[in-house]
Formats: structure tokens, C-alpha cells, sequence
């Protein structure tokens, strides 16, 4: 590989062109098509609804025309609900994977670059909070703390930053020793502007297809948070919460009211997983 004369990376990204054919192709697939969807339905679907709070005449209704998922226990329509949980689950998801990234990605970009002590103390302190379960850490640090939605966020983002850390790193040693850093170095250019501006861009494609899983991770550990009773409590319209407050009357063949928020969380998931797979193989 060869650089060229300012030292940057000599298109080792696909050119514009390219990149947009590859956008194209990867919005034309149905994990994209549905994930969109998703994302519409969490912005726009609560303006179309009710207030989620406001109280019907019927308590545990079962699925009808009135009320397509039925009621609740407290009498509130589901389908309103799920839809406005829809948008604080996936918004806490976004937000907390984007903090893991904006802080898991540089520092293992540095890791890797500089070497040494520094990359051992990285690794270590990531090893050290990985080697709890990312649901086990996240219950215990919000129990000592006061559950909040901005609490919850920075928790799921902590318990993140080790997995976009020792990506980057992995990702960027190959990097270090290339042609094109080595004549960015060579230029005088510095370490950062070297990260910013030749290394990172290199490994964007990988970090983002990990980004799609995280959103998933991050929605699966806020649901099983407000599941236990430390997250979203009832009656704020979250998906976790609702199935938690639903079990209890499965039992009594009330099976909507946990049902539904359930397949919610289900699809979700699913559809943000196979957006990742989609993305390592159309790159």
C-alpha cells in the first residue's frame, strides 16, 4: 500500500460512487426496510395515538377492533402503549451505544497506536469489566444509584465501552505499521490527527455494523432492568416494564398484556442483529 503525498490512506475507503451503491443495495434489504419502519412507527406513531396514560372503560379487555392489543390492568389501551414505548426504548438504545462509541472507539484506536503500559492498563480495566455479566454489572450499578432514565443510559453505555474498546484496538493494530501512517508520521502530523483522520475512518464499517448489535444489547438490558424492578417503572410506557407487569396474568389467560410488548422487544432485536449481518456482508 502506498500514500500518497500528504500521508493520508490511499483509497482504502470506497470511493463515493461505491459507497453509495453499497448504501443503496443495503436499503433495498428487507432488515433495513423493517428497521426503518421501526424507527418511523417510534417517531411519528405517537402523534397519530393517545395520551398511553389515559384510562379506558374496560380493564383486561382482550384484543378487539376497539382495542387492537386489548387492555391492561390498569384499564390503558396496549397497542398505544407499545407504540409509544417504542420510542424510549430505541432512544436509550441509540444514545447509549453512541456514548460507547464516542468513548470505546478512541480509546482503542489509542490503545493500539501507542502500545505499552497504556494498552495494558486498557486492557486490563476492560478485561476487569467484562469479566462480570454485562446485565449482572449494569443491575448492580444502577442499584447503587437512584434509576433514572439518564442513570440508565450511562450505566448501558459503561457496560459497553469495553466491547467497542477491544474492537478498535483489534481493528487498528494492523493499521499501526501501514504505509500511509507511516508517512502521515514522516509528515510531522500527530498522533490524533493520524487517529482522525487516516486509522478511524479505516475501521468506521466494522465499528458501525457492532453499533446495530449494541442497540440491541442496550434495549435488551434496559427491558430486563425495568423486568426486575430497577429501570422503567410503571406506568411510563416501556416495553420491559409492560411485560413485567403481564406475567402475572398469563396464568389467568390474560396473555395479551405481556404478549405484545414481548414481540416488540423480539423484533426489534431480531431486525437490529440482522441489520449487522447485513452490513458485514454488503461492506
Amino acid at each position: 500500500m502506498t500514500a500518497t503525498a500528504d500521508g493520508q490512506a490511499p483509497a482504502v475507503s470506497k470511493p463515493p460512487r461505491r459507497r453509495a451503491r453499497a448504501a443503496g443495495r443495503l436499503l433495498r434489504r428487507p432488515a433495513f426496510v423493517v428497521l426503518l419502519l421501526i424507527v418511523l412507527i417510534a417517531l411519528f406513531g405517537p402523534f397519530f395515538l393517545g395520551d398511553p396514560l389515559e384510562l379506558g372503560p374496560d380493564t383486561l379487555a382482550a384484543p378487539s377492533m376497539q382495542n387492537w392489543f386489548g387492555t391492561d390492568q390498569f384499564s390503558m389501551d396496549i397497542f398505544t402503549r407499545v407504540v409509544h414505548a417504542a420510542r424510549l426504548d430505541l432512544l436509550v438504545g441509540f444514545i447509549a451505544a453512541a456514548l460507547a462509541v464516542l468513548a470505546g472507539m478512541p480509546l482503542g484506536a489509542l490503545a493500539a497506536y501507542r502500545g505499552g503500559a497504556f494498552d495494558t492498563l486498557l486492557l486490563r480495566v476492560s478485561e476487569s469489566l467484562q469479566a462480570f455479566p454485562t446485565l449482572l454489572l449494569a443491575l448492580g450499578i444502577v442499584t447503587a444509584l437512584s434509576p433514572s432514565i439518564p442513570v440508565l443510559v450511562m450505566i448501558i453505555a459503561l457496560v459497553n465501552v469495553p466491547v467497542y474498546l477491544r474492537l478498535t484496538r483489534s481493528a487498528v493494530q494492523p493499521l499501526v505499521n501501514a504505509d500511509f501512517v507511516l508517512a502521515a508520521r514522516c509528515a510531522g502530523k500527530g498522533q490524533f490527527t493520524i487517529l482522525r483522520r487516516h486509522v478511524l475512518p479505516n475501521v468506521s464499517e466494522v465499528v458501525f455494523a457492532q453499533f446495530s448489535v449494541n442497540v440491541a444489547w442496550a434495549i435488551q438490558i434496559l427491558a430486563a432492568l425495568s423486568f426486575v424492578g430497577v429501570g422503567v417503572k410503571l406506568p411510563t410506557p416501556e416495553w420491559g416494564a409492560m411485560v413485567r407487569g403481564g406475567a402475572d396474568y398469563m396464568i389467568y389467560g390474560q396473555w395479551w398484556v405481556a404478549l405484545f410488548p414481548g414481540l416488540a422487544i423480539l423484533a426489534t432485536v431480531l431486525t437490529l442483529n440482522q441489520v449487522a449481518d447485513e452490513i458485514r456482508h454488503g461492506s
